[in-house]
Parts: structure tokens; sequence; C-alpha cells
């Protein structure tokens, strides 16, 4: 197995591990923690953005997406995940980032659709 035929493996495995992983009791507690919050807002925007029919992402916001979601699924990271909450830093501080780098395209949506 060649090297990058192994990283994308290891992504590949870390992915299913995150799904099988998940908590739908934890997500629906995180959900109402911070629904009020600004930046959680602006996450659940840029989501809508990706998905909506008709809204049109320029080559380079999906850039920025797709860099922040490989970095953030991709096992090599500054701090490893493997590191009980520490590991995770990085990749908020990734995620925070990219919405602060993609602030004015989320607020135009926002207006364009009428999103609060």
């Amino acid at each position: 197995m060649s090297m990058s035929e192994q990283k994308k493996t290891e992504t590949l495995s870390r992915a299913a591990g995150m799904a099988d992983d998940f908590d739908p009791e934890k997500a629906e507690a995180f959900l109402l923690k911070h629904e009020d919050k600004e930046w959680f807002s602006d996450f659940a925007t840029l989501l809508r953005m990706l998905t909506t029919d008709g809204y049109s992402l320029s080559p380079s916001t999906w850039a920025v997406i797709a860099g922040a979601l490989a970095y953030v699924v991709f096992p090599l990271d500054v701090i490893p995940d493997f590191i009980p909450m520490l590991g995770w830093l990085d990749d908020a501080f990734v995620l925070g980032t990219v919405i602060a780098t993609l602030k004015n395209e989320i607020h135009h949506f926002k207006e364009l659709y009428e999103v609060k």
C-alpha cells in the first residue's frame, strides 16, 4: 500500500469512527446550549450555504471549506485528536478561522435569504 493510499484509508477509518461515536443526545444538548450564539448561527448558515439549491459558492470559498474539512478529518493535526479535549482545540480554531474568513459571504447569504 502506498503512503497516499494508507493516509486515505486512515482518514476514511477516522471519519467512520466519528460517525460511529455520534451521540444524538449530546448533539441536541450542544445545540440548545449554543443556538443563541453568533458563531453558532454563522456555522449553521455556512451549512445552509452548502445545501441551498440555486446558491453558488465561489471557488475560493469552496477551497477554504474543503481545506478546513480536510484538516479536521485528516489524522495528523497540530494537536493530536487522541488527547482528550485538547486535541480538538486546533480543529475548533480552524473552523473559527473559516467562519471569520467567510464572514462577509455568510452575511450576504443571510441578507439574501433572510436568515436570522
